[in-house]
């Protein structure tokens, strides 16, 4: 029995199923593999994971090659010899490292996805089940979204107190280790009232959008409570109403949040009425034979040809998404240099364009991000990408790679990259003598002297720690985000008041389970 209990086979079958990513072990285990399926938003789980994966591309290169984040040909003030012409560094190839654009789309389609379900039961005047959605996504957006960060910063302590995390010393003891990390988890990470502002965090920099997304989620479900029971037009007026506030106060965030709210009710709607366009399709096409073409849509004549307005939307969503790849290069630096980017810079309405140097390309990021999301809905070819394997397996895990990007390349980027050769400098036996230190690691293999030398070790660098990266979310995935995620479903139904809910009271209806992957 002991011996059966600690067969080495099944050992090793459960830790390589442990360690290995999970689309690896999908293909080697059939018994591992999870059934999933398609839902109507699942496209905007493929899109997130996408624009996950472009951060970490952004914080990469800005670590490592920060030189090619610059736009195509510009140099600094005065300097002319540090303009770069790398390909990467072109108009629209340069959104493959753009990660601060991304950081909107994802507003955006948490306002959408977390709207969506309570938005779908107020059109189904189903007000119970908008209550009890909205109550239950409240109690467990904390958890869902701090607990994670909670685990990965505990974790990046514990190394930097063992000395094992590269540039981060020690402190004196566990103790004052304990008691800073304390202080950052309290004051910066699940800390959510300074709104927009970016808190800088401690221990992972990169999570400063995480108490800016909770405090919005929550401004987000007050307003789908306030909204619930007005009638269509009034609601929708109201958002559009609210959007144009939190604009005029240079509220960004909660902008974008209630576009994602604006964009869930419009789907809602949509989809009702291409529903019911299909059950009346036959009767449609005999009273309006003469104003449909041979694809069964309407057209708008124009002088002597015929235009049809799926062509027209069809423009439209394709032209929203070449501007978002456009504006979404805008550059760190020197915007006012930058072809096309100067323009817009230029058009920045108050209070954005006095804010601060970053305020100007928020306000355009999250006008694009609103046109991106709604778009690709939109288009069938990019709906079906963003439905497609890669895309969803990248949404699967995109919570993990926004979370674990940033310590993966603190401890790994160091020795990747390495130096280029650096000549000694000053005479040796003064203080101001360095020694010389020899070229090491992909900087040192393919040198620094040029545009292509750097495209190239950008491109090997990302080989390199991209798979890392992927396999570190993938486990943290699997053994902390998920678990957190069942752990908050399991406090919330024993903290669950039995009889306070609609199936247990007289006349009530039993809801129907089920939670939003975003929620």
């Amino acid at each position: 029995m002991l011996r059966h209990q600690l067969n080495p086979v099944s050992w090793a079958d459960t830790v390589l199923r442990a360690l290995i990513p999970s689309f690896i072990a999908d293909a080697i285990f059939s018994d591992h593999r999870k059934a999933t399926r398609l839902h109507p938003t699942s496209y905007l789980d493929g899109l997130r994971g996408i624009a996950s994966v472009i951060v970490f591309f952004c914080h990469y290169t800005e670590d490592n090659y920060n030189s090619l984040t610059r736009s195509y040909g510009v140099a600094d003030n005065d300097r002319p010899e540090t303009a770069t012409t790398g390909w990467i560094q072109l108009p629209f190839l340069r959104i493959i490292f753009s990660g601060r654009p991304m950081v909107h789309i994802f507003f955006v389609i948490s306002g959408f996805v977390l709207s969506y379900k309570p938005i779908k039961a107020i059109h189904a005047r189903d007000f119970d089940k908008c209550y009890v959605t909205l109550s239950s996504s409240t109690f467990r957006r904390a958890f869902r979204l701090f607990g994670p960060c909670v685990a990965s910063t505990f974790m990046i302590m514990c190394l930097q107190q063992m000395d094992l995390y590269p540039g981060r010393n020690p402190r004196a003891s566990w103790t004052e280790q304990l008691m800073v990390w304390k202080r950052v988890v309290f004051t910066q990470i699940t800390w959510p009232w300074a709104w927009d502002k970016d808190m800088m965090p401690g221990y992972d920099i990169h999570l400063w959008t995480i108490p800016i997304e909770f405090a919005h989620s929550m401004l987000l479900f007050m307003v789908i409570l306030m909204l619930a029971r007005t009638k269509l037009r009034i609601r929708q007026m109201m958002v559009l109403g609210l959007m144009g506030y939190c604009l005029s106060c240079g509220k960004w965030a909660g902008f974008e949040f209630l576009a994602g709210l604006f964009l869930a009710e419009v789907h809602v709607l949509k989809s009702a009425r291409e529903q019911q366009n299909k059950e009346w399709e036959s009767v449609a096409q005999e009273e309006d034979d003469d104003d449909l073409d041979k694809y069964g849509h309407r057209e708008v004549r124009q002088g002597g040809g015929l235009v049809s307005l799926s062509t027209l939307k069809t423009i439209s969503c394709i032209s929203l998404v070449i501007l978002g790849l456009f504006v979404g290069g805008w550059p760190n630096h020197y915007a006012d240099k930058t072809p096309g980017i100067r323009w817009f810079l230029a058009k920045t309405p108050m209070p954005f364009a006095k804010m601060d140097h970053l305020a100007p390309q928020k306000f355009w990021f999250g006008l694009c991000a609103i046109g991106t999301v709604w778009a690709v809905g939109e288009l069938p070819l990019l709906k079906r990408f963003f439905e497609g394997s890669l895309a969803q397996y990248c949404g699967r895990i995109s919570y993990a790679i926004y979370i674990c990007h940033g310590p993966v390349l603190g401890l790994f980027q160091a020795y990747v990259f390495g130096s280029p050769f650096v000549p000694a400098q000053g005479e040796p036996g003064t203080d101001d003598y360095k020694v010389a230190v020899e070229a090491h690691g992909i900087k040192g293999m393919m040198g620094m002297e040029n545009t292509t030398q750097k495209t190239m070790g950008w491109f090997l660098g990302l080989c390199v720690l991209g798979p890392v990266v992927v396999w570190a979310a993938d486990i943290f995935m699997r053994a902390i985000d998920e678990p957190i995620v069942r752990i908050a479903r399991k406090m919330e139904n024993v903290c669950l008041d039995r009889e306070a809910q609609p199936d247990q009271r007289p006349g009530g209806r039993r809801l129907e389970p089920g939670y939003s992957q975003a929620a």
